[in-house]
């Protein structure tokens, strides 16, 4: 038994004449007579009265109609939820994060196009650092990380794609005597103490920002390390030190901080989108395609503001990115 045989059955059944449903079916009556003919002897009894008046279900025929219209059904509903998957719009997806691709605003953003536009994925989200990603990725226990760091040997296993780059900023006291200054330059920070991303959580940014400082001129001194961001800028209100923060995140006011430019320093924060090569799956292509599109998105609003001013006055408006940005070149 075929499903075209079921296809044919409803469509005499429904017209209670061989020559009409051979007509509704695009072909001939005899291959639907014969088609009929062969279902009715896989089920083993006949489930149409055959007569000069017409055609008309027998008991077996009657009882048979609605089984064959929901096996069709159910065969249609398996076939649209095939196709939905393997374009991507439905099925589960592991993702791993970084803090900074949150106040970057660029993965809530890809979570509201998916919550409105395609809510039949399901997303899991699990915040570690680019190490612990980089790990679950090995152990398959996610699908996807958004890393700040690229793991040394990334070339032999991981695809990767930078999608952002978040410049640094310097976050100071409100009151410390840098906050009232617009323009200085690296050298004038050798005499501070620092807050600082420490090396196992970005190994990458931990080094570019300590190669910067020794190309200006000094060893920076670091009084605290702190791997999340949110961390460090509370340890700066605390007058602990001074930080190199993402500048997406002067857009989260802080009472008692102030982010200035830093005209000579040039190091960014990449957030990098990363899995395991020659694994295919429509669900993650479609999370990387909106990651891009978001992330071209935001790229001309971080290059543009420049995160100056007290966290405790509001800045000025983003302005809108134009369409087409295309993406820096990065260091790796």
């Amino acid at each position: 038994m075929e499903l075209r045989h079921l296809r044919y059955f409803v469509a005499v059944a429904e017209e209670l004449s061989f020559g009409r449903a051979a007509r509704r079916l695009h072909i001939a009556q005899p291959p639907l007579s014969r088609q009929i003919r062969d279902l009715e002897r896989d089920v083993g009894a006949p489930l149409f009265d055959r007569g000069s008046r017409g055609v008309t279900l027998t008991a077996a025929g009657r009882a048979f109609l609605p089984e064959a219209r929901l096996t069709l059904a159910q065969a249609e509903r398996a076939q649209r939820t095939a196709q939905r998957a393997a374009q991507g719009e439905t099925g589960r997806l592991r993702v791993g994060f970084v803090e900074a691709a949150t106040h970057s605003g660029i993965l809530p953003d890809v979570l509201g196009f998916f919550r409105m536009h395609l809510p039949a994925i399901g997303l899991s989200l699990l915040e570690m650092d680019s190490a612990q990603q980089a790990e679950a990725l090995r152990e398959s226990r996610i699908d996807l990380g958004l890393i700040g760091s690229i793991p040394p040997d990334a070339e032999r296993w991981l695809h990767t794609e930078t999608v952002y780059a978040d410049p640094l900023v310097l976050a100071v006291p409100e009151d410390h005597p840098l906050g009232g200054r617009r323009r200085f330059t690296l050298a004038d920070l050798a005499a501070e103490s620092f807050v600082l991303v420490p090396r196992y959580a970005s190994p990458v940014l931990h080094d570019d920002i300590i190669a910067r400082c020794r190309e200006a001129g000094f060893s920076p001194r670091i009084a605290q390390e702190a791997a999340g961001w949110h961390t460090t800028v509370s340890l700066v209100s605390a007058g602990v030190g001074i930080a190199f923060v993402p500048q997406s995140l002067a857009r989260l006011t802080r009472t008692g901080v102030a982010y200035r430019t830093i005209r000579d320093f040039g190091v960014e924060l990449q957030l990098t989108a990363v899995w395991r090569q020659r694994e295919k799956s429509p669900v993650r292509e479609r999370f990387v395609t909106t990651l891009r599109a978001v992330a071209r998105a935001r790229m001309p609003a971080a290059r543009s503001a420049r995160g100056e001013g007290s966290a405790g006055r509001r800045q000025p408006p983003v302005p809108p990115a134009p369409p087409r940005t295309a993406l820096p070149r990065t260091r790796r």
